[in-house]
């Protein structure tokens, strides 16, 4: 089990909830104490006065909360708010007020699959950095977030994405107290996560994933039906940055590290892709037929792709792991995805590559459409009007070579768009993920 605490901020004064939420767990223990079963004890709490302000739910859960401490303290008498305070207060020390601010108890709402992970707290992390209290139906309470690290930022982006479900549909529970200055998120940590939701039988055939290779980065989307709902980019460009910064020879201790480095983080991101794949439900991968890959003149880009990049790595690792998932693989020719990609697309370069081969995929491979392996020739932003004095692909393509025009979208260009995140969450990676948001 994991928790992360995060302090809040809200324009609402919570203190008369936690005020009655304890008040129902001091009464709750004091039955249990007596030796009343849970029922007499739930029975009993139904008659108390000025409760008004909990839910169903969290009154139960302010029962349950009581048992739990009832069960842990032994046959020991729990003076709730501390014996210190207790004393400090009938010495006079610190005031009945303070004495009541000192017993109040976090609230706890414990997680549930079926209410989408939380029937009372809904994660709004990545649009509006917050978390939504739905107190009840007619009173839902913002708490504000601070500006959150990454690896938790990730982690409650998970959280959130796998509680996207259909009502009835199972997600991820994750349990939340709360207190006046803090809230506290607790769930199981992802290890098993997507083996325990994923099912081979569930795949659907309309969704495919389409993959762009580069040596220092690699793009994916998922399309379904052609229509583009997820796209992400990862980064190896500080492992490269690195490399050509220290000038280093191939034959050096440094630069076998980085080979090693780059190995590792070559088959950390195909984990990654395969349970995107998985999650997305996607029957089919579509990935870039490496043979059509030429050298260039620039002797760094060379060095790249023939000494530095772990393509075949790569590809072999995919291959495995989507076939032990059921997932398929297919090979699509890359002529001018990145050119055409770039121009009907608002993603950067690779990722844009990517959703035109998934499009091409999708259309040659699953329904069989060869006269779909070009889009028609639809530019939808920059050399719009240019475009329009063309038919074909590769004329419109040559003439944009020769007036030398650069057409492919970089990260600065979209920073509006996406959210950075380090992979898998550790500080030691030197990959980044930029994740597209609408």
């Amino acid at each position: 089990m994991k928790t992360i605490m995060l302090p809040y901020k809200t324009t609402e004064n919570l203190e008369p909830i936690l005020r009655q939420y304890s008040s129902v767990v001091r009464y709750a223990y004091n039955r249990f104490y007596e030796g009343n079963e849970k029922k007499e004890v739930r029975h009993s709490c139904k008659k108390m006065n000025n409760i008004d302000l909990l839910v169903a739910y969290l009154f139960y859960c302010a029962i349950d909360d009581a048992e739990d401490i009832y069960k842990k303290s032994g046959n020991e008498k729990v003076i709730f708010g501390g014996k210190d305070n207790f004393y400090n207060k009938t010495k006079g020390k610190i005031s009945k007020e303070e004495y009541r601010y000192k017993r109040l108890m976090p609230l706890c709402s414990q997680g549930n699959v079926i209410k989408k992970g939380n029937p009372l707290f809904k994660l709004d992390i990545i649009d509006n950095n917050q978390i939504i209290f739905k107190l009840n139906r007619n009173r839902h309470i913002i708490l504000e977030l601070p500006k959150l690290r990454d690896n938790i930022k990730e982690e409650l982006y998970k959280l959130q994405e796998l509680n996207k479900v259909k009502q009835g549909e199972k997600g991820y529970k994750f349990t939340v107290r709360l207190d006046l200055d803090n809230i506290y998120i607790s769930f199981e940590e992802f290890k098993n996560e997507p083996t325990e939701l994923y099912d081979p039988a569930d795949l659907d055939e309309n969704r495919c994933l389409g993959i762009d290779m580069n040596p220092e980065n690699i793009g994916i989307s998922i399309l379904e039906n052609e229509e583009i709902i997820y796209a992400q980019e990862f980064s190896l460009s500080q492992i490269f940055d690195e490399i050509f910064k220290e000038k280093l020879s191939s034959d050096s201790p440094k630069m076998k590290y980085f080979h090693n480095k780059l190995n590792h983080e070559t088959i950390e991101i195909c984990k990654s892709i395969v349970e995107l794949a998985k999650r997305y439900k996607c029957k089919t991968v579509f990935i870039e037929d490496l043979r059509f890959k030429k050298a260039t003149s620039n002797r760094f880009s060379n060095r790249k792709i023939k000494n530095l990049w772990k393509k075949n790595l790569f590809v072999k690792n995919l291959t495995k792991r989507l076939k032990e998932d059921g997932i398929n693989l297919y090979e699509i020719n890359p002529k001018y995805s990145s050119f055409i990609g770039n121009m009907m697309y608002d993603y950067t370069d690779p990722i844009n590559a990517s959703i035109e081969i998934a499009r091409r995929g999708y259309e040659v491979v699953i329904k069989d459409n060869s006269k779909g392996f070009f889009p028609d020739l639809v530019v939808k932003h920059r050399w719009k009007e240019m475009a329009t004095a063309y038919t074909d692909w590769e004329e419109f393509f040559a003439e944009i070579k020769n007036q030398k025009l650069r057409y492919r979208v970089s990260l600065d260009e979209c920073k509006h768009k996406y959210r950075v995140f380090q992979q898998n969450s550790t500080r030691k990676s030197m990959v980044k993920n930029y994740v597209f948001y609408g």
